[in-house]
C-alpha cells in the first residue's frame, strides 16, 4: 500500500508540473488528467471513491493549471483618429474640430496667411498688407488706410505718371483684386510748393491718372475713386526735399 501511495504521489507531482507549463489550449485537459489522477491518489490515501478523488484532483488542477504561465493575448494598437478630417489625427492635432475644407498648418490650426487676425477659410479679403486693420471679415474698416505708394511722381506741371510711378502702381494692383468686395478712394496728395489751389487741382488730376492706370491692369473702374487733397495732409515736413517727397503721394483708403 505504502509503495502504491509512494508512486500515486509521485505521479500527480509529475502531472501537476506538466500542468504548470500548460498553455491556454491544453487547459481543459489539464484539469480533466488532474481530476483522474486526484481520484487515484485519492482511493489510495484514504480510501475514498473515484468520484471524490476525481473532484479534488479537479480542484488541485484547476489551482495549478490556472496558475500556469498563459501566452500574452495579442494586442493591436488603433490607427490615430482625425475626428475633423484635416490631414492632422487627433494626437497631435492642437485646433481640434477644424471645419471641413480649412487649411491648416502642421499642428492641424487654420492658417492665417496674411497675419490679420483672421483665418483663411473665414477671410473675406486675403493679403491685406501688414498692420492694416480688419473687421471679422478680413476686410479693412472703413477710412483705413490699405496702402500708401510713396514717390509717386509726375512731371513738372503733368498729370503723366512716370516709369517709377508706374512700377509702383503695378505693386498695388494684387492688393487691390485681392480686396474686390471693398470700395477705396484712391487719394492723390501734392507738397506745398506752389499755390494751393493749383495744387488741389494738380492733385486730383494725378488721382484720376492713377486710377485709369490701375482700370487699365484689370480694376475694377467701379471699385475706385480718385480724390484729390492737395497739399491739406502732409505726412512729412514740406521743409525739406526728403519731406516732399515723402508728401507727394497716393493712399488707397477703404471707402
Amino acid at each position: 500500500m505504502k509503495a502504491l501511495v509512494r508512486i500515486s504521489v509521485v505521479a500527480m507531482a509529475a502531472f501537476l508540473a506538466a500542468c504548470s507549463t500548460t498553455d491556454q489550449r491544453q487547459y481543459e485537459a489539464c484539469i480533466a488528467g488532474s481530476s483522474a489522477a486526484g481520484g487515484v491518489l485519492a482511493t489510495v490515501t484514504t480510501g475514498a471513491g473515484g468520484l471524490a478523488g476525481a473532484a479534488a484532483g479537479a480542484g488541485v488542477g484547476a489551482v495549478i493549471c490556472e496558475e500556469a504561465d498563459a501566452p500574452e493575448p495579442v494586442r493591436y494598437e488603433a490607427a490615430p483618429v482625425d475626428s475633423d478630417g484635416d490631414g492632422v489625427t487627433d494626437d497631435v492635432d492642437r485646433c481640434p474640430n477644424t471645419p471641413a475644407g480649412a487649411a491648416v498648418d502642421v499642428n492641424g490650426c487654420a492658417l492665417d496667411s496674411d497675419g490679420d487676425g483672421v483665418k483663411d477659410y473665414q477671410d473675406d479679403c486675403p493679403n491685406t498688407p501688414a498692420g492694416v486693420v480688419v473687421d471679422s471679415r478680413g476686410c479693412p474698416i472703413k477710412n483705413e488706410i490699405v496702402l500708401t505708394i510713396d514717390h509717386v511722381e509726375f512731371a513738372f506741371d503733368s498729370a503723366e505718371l512716370d516709369s517709377e510711378s508706374r512700377a509702383a502702381l503695378d505693386a498695388a494692383v494684387a492688393v487691390i483684386k485681392s480686396h474686390d468686395s471693398v470700395s477705396m478712394d484712391l487719394i492723390g496728395h501734392t507738397d506745398s510748393k506752389g499755390p494751393e489751389a493749383y495744387n488741389q487741382k494738380l492733385s486730383e488730376r494725378r488721382a484720376k491718372a492713377a486710377v485709369a492706370y490701375l482700370v487699365s491692369k484689370g480694376v475694377r473702374a467701379d471699385q475706385l475713386t480718385a480724390v484729390g487733397r492737395g497739399e491739406s495732409s502732409p505726412v512729412a515736413s514740406n521743409d525739406t526735399d526728403a519731406g516732399r517727397a515723402r508728401n507727394r503721394r497716393v493712399e488707397l483708403v477703404v471707402r
